[in-house]
Formats: structure tokens, sequence, C-alpha cells
């Protein structure tokens, strides 16, 4: 097996002398948690429509590729986790706040 050498790397002081912006750029922390959560909600909403269609294509018979079923259905998981994250942290937070003490 042969291990190719790393060779023709830029040293750190090419990378210190890009000039910093001199304007802060917005992130998107900035976004609201409502919207953030209702676009949670919508993303799934929309990821579980495709694997619903998906699975009643295979049903049916008419599914191409399977390989698409198989990454709409990952979608849908992982949408699925994140809004129940999103939800369980609203929850959280709103519970600490309760507890705080004035």
């Amino acid at each position: 097996m042969y291990i190719v050498p790393l060779t023709g790397l830029q040293n750190i002081e090419s990378v210190k002398s890009i000039a910093a912006p001199s304007e802060p750029v917005k992130s998107s922390a900035s976004l609201p948690f409502g919207d953030m959560l209702r676009e949670a909600m919508e993303s799934f909403s929309e990821a579980q429509k495709a694997s619903e269609l998906d699975a009643y294509s295979l049903v049916t018979g008419d599914i191409s590729d399977l390989h698409t079923l198989t990454i709409n259905s990952a979608i849908q998981q992982a949408s699925l986790e994140m809004t129940v994250q999103l939800a369980s942290r609203a929850v959280s937070a709103y519970k600490e706040v309760l507890q705080m003490s004035i």
C-alpha cells in the first residue's frame, strides 16, 4: 500500500494574512426560535409526505429505484429526531425559566 505524502500545504502565516471582515456577519443564531421550530416542523412534514409516497409506490410495485426510498426514509427519520430534540429543548428551557428566582 502506497501512502501519498502531504505536500503543498500552506503554512499558517498565509491564513493569518487574510483580513477580517469589517462588518459582523449575521448568523442563523439570530433566527427566532419559533421560526426555527416552525421550519423544522415543515421540513418534517415534507419528509414524511415523501416517505409515505415512496412506501405507497413500493407496495404497489411502481418503485424504480430502491435507494431513493431508503434515502427519503432516512431523511424523514432524521427530521423527526431533530424536531423531537427541538421540542424537548424548548420544554426544558421553559422549565428552567420557570424555576428562576426573581
